[in-house]
């Protein structure tokens, strides 16, 4: 049976999928748990801080204070601080270093919060508790929105209840993901993760299909994740290899021309509020914003970015080898999404370490990759049904192994959370003094190898 008639036949219901449902409720509850723990919404800067200022800024910004040029006044966050995080433009004015597309995703919640606030008496000035607790909500939604997505890819793969379940749960729990979600939400990573099994799960419609709707909701999902951020534009590599051996001999020059004329429409108008943005504040419609901060491609650092204890994704993410070598079970009608995952996957890694900060300021592991396990989820289920289909003494080693990774990621991120793991002075001895000690060790900054930033 060919793949095609394989994902029209097996399109089933979630509610036939009891595990896999219980594995996202489960998902929630350590969410919900984590976060209560925490409490980081009370906290001043719990939520909005360091990058988040930038990404959040254009709505309270343009909704509450009326000001995107940030210019009316200093607008004071505490006694040193200011709500408005910007850089400078050559003609002095002042814009958000990071474009806008996260503010996109923020906005239902943001004035869900913001009505509320004006009914409660609560301060609706975009940065108390009301909006605090509704963008920790909104990255959680969206998390779970991209489990379900992932678990909708995995059924019509023809994966089982129990193997999608088992994935979900090690993508979700076992992965820096769950960092991302909960302790360090709302950066971007976990609503990329999303926007990348959305956008994947499309492309599985839009290969029965090849109809104009599903190559719309393809190129709007590419104009927002790369409004998000733009290099996530190398998922276009995934794509790109897959589109051209799925139309070989069957689709014609007419079809491929209507396909990039809908998709440069669809891009315009998704990137359009940010092009009049820059142009209202900087006077150019094209505008770098990260001004000295760039890629040093001649010089990228792979392997400090995979392997280093300073923010190795290998490190502190392990799980993901079982990943990586997933690429290698996509046999029969998987096997078409080998050579894609591979290309994408190069693509990726090299350029997310070429970036002049390789090790993207304080974070857990590295945060950047996780907006790639919208398409890693694949591989890694690939990789668990060869294991569940093997010997008992292989299967409980497995699985062994599994909950050992899913209980040490839990562990690591409440220890980064303590700062038990430095974010972003980590060294070989300090990880090893650390494990297992959730409060940092005594004397524990003796041990920090602090970056060296470029001049």
């Amino acid at each position: 049976m060919s793949t095609g008639s394989n994902l029209q036949n097996c399109i089933k219901p979630m509610k036939d999928f009891p595990l896999t449902s219980f594995a996202i409720l489960l998902v929630i509850a350590v969410c919900w748990i984590m976060n209560a723990n925490f409490k980081t919404w009370e906290k001043r800067e719990g939520v909005v801080e360091d990058d988040i200022h930038h990404y959040y800024g254009y709505l309270p910004a343009a909704f509450i204070f009326g000001d995107l040029k940030i210019e009316k006044k200093n607008y004071p966050y505490g006694a040193n601080a200011s709500m408005f995080w910007t850089v400078k433009a050559p003609n002095q004015g002042n814009v958000f270093r990071m474009s806008m597309g996260l503010a996109y995703l923020y906005s239902p919640f943001f004035f869900t919060a913001h009505y509320y606030s004006k009914l409660a008496g609560e301060e609706p000035n975009g940065y108390s508790t009301p909006y605090h607790l509704a963008l920790l909500l909104s990255t959680v939604v969206f998390m779970v929105i991209g489990l379900i997505y992932s678990a909708k890819i995995l059924i019509q793969l023809q994966f089982n209840d129990k193997i999608t379940a088992i994935t979900l749960l090690a993508i979700a729990l076992g992965t820096n993901l769950l960092c991302y979600s909960t302790l360090t939400a709302p950066m971007p990573h976990a609503y990329n993760f999303c926007l990348f099994a959305i956008f994947f799960y499309y492309i599985l419609k839009w290969e029965i299909s090849k109809s104009i709707g599903h190559t719309i909701i393809l190129s709007l999902l590419f104009g927002l994740i790369t409004l998000i951020r733009p290099s996530n534009a190398v998922i276009a590599v995934f794509f790109i290899p897959y589109y051209l051996f799925e139309i070989k001999g069957a689709l014609n020059f007419r079809f491929i021309l209507r396909s990039i004329i809908i998709a440069f429409i669809c891009i315009s108008i998704v990137w359009l509020p940010q092009l009049l943005y820059w142009k209202y504040v900087t006077g150019q419609y094209i505008f770098y914003s990260y001004i000295e901060n760039g890629f040093n491609f001649d010089n990228p650092q792979i392997i400090n970015g995979l392997f280093s204890f300073r923010k190795g994704w290998l490190i502190y993410t392990p799980i993901m080898v079982f990943a990586l070598a997933g690429i290698y079970f996509l046999k029969d009608d998987l096997a078409k999404f080998r050579v894609p995952l591979l290309f994408f996957l190069v693509v990726n890694i090299y350029v997310i370490y070429s970036w002049w900060c390789w090790w993207y300021g304080g974070s857990y592991g590295s945060r950047p990759m996780i907006d790639s396990y919208g398409l890693l989820i694949l591989p890694l289920a690939a990789i668990i049904r060869v294991i569940a289909s093997r010997n008992w003494l292989i299967k409980s080693s497995a699985l062994s192994l599994l909950l050992f990774f899913i209980w040490l990621n839990i562990f690591q991120t409440i220890q980064f959370k303590n700062t038990a793991l430095h974010w972003d002075s980590m060294t070989r001895e300090l990880y090893f003094k650390q494990f297992g000690k959730l409060m940092p060790i005594p004397g524990n900054t003796d041990y920090l190898d602090y970056p060296v930033l470029p001049e």
